[in-house]
């Protein structure tokens, strides 16, 4: 009885090890990316000024007016693409356990 308990607590502990270790890696890889991103930003920081300046000017406002409306347009799609995939996860479930998609309640009932 010990050792089926003792078998049990080495699963939960390699299970808790696993997603440990699986989360700090998505860690590493989000700051690996970060620093990616903020190196090119740099080395394209003269190229990205003009275009800013030039598409501001193209649209008669201002530099910073254009940045806004960027950061808007950027805030907007984020909301719009969190809400699409809440919506398709409440459409289509999907088991936790098997990765498969579930049938809906109301499909169930249909059948």
């Amino acid at each position: 009885m010990k050792l089926k308990r003792f078998m049990l607590s080495l699963t939960s502990f390699d299970h808790q090890r696993l997603i440990f270790h699986a989360e700090r890696q998505t860690v590493r890889k989000a700051e690996m990316a970060r620093l990616a991103l903020h190196i090119w930003l740099n080395q394209h920081d003269l190229e990205l000024e003009k275009w800013k300046a030039k598409k501001a000017s193209e649209l008669g406002i201002s530099v910073s007016e254009l940045e806004q409306q960027l950061l808007a347009t950027a805030e907007y799609q984020a909301i719009i693409a969190k809400n699409k995939n809440k919506h398709d996860s409440e459409i289509n479930p999907v088991d936790p356990h098997s990765c498969t998609k579930l049938n809906p309640v109301k499909n169930q009932l249909k059948t």
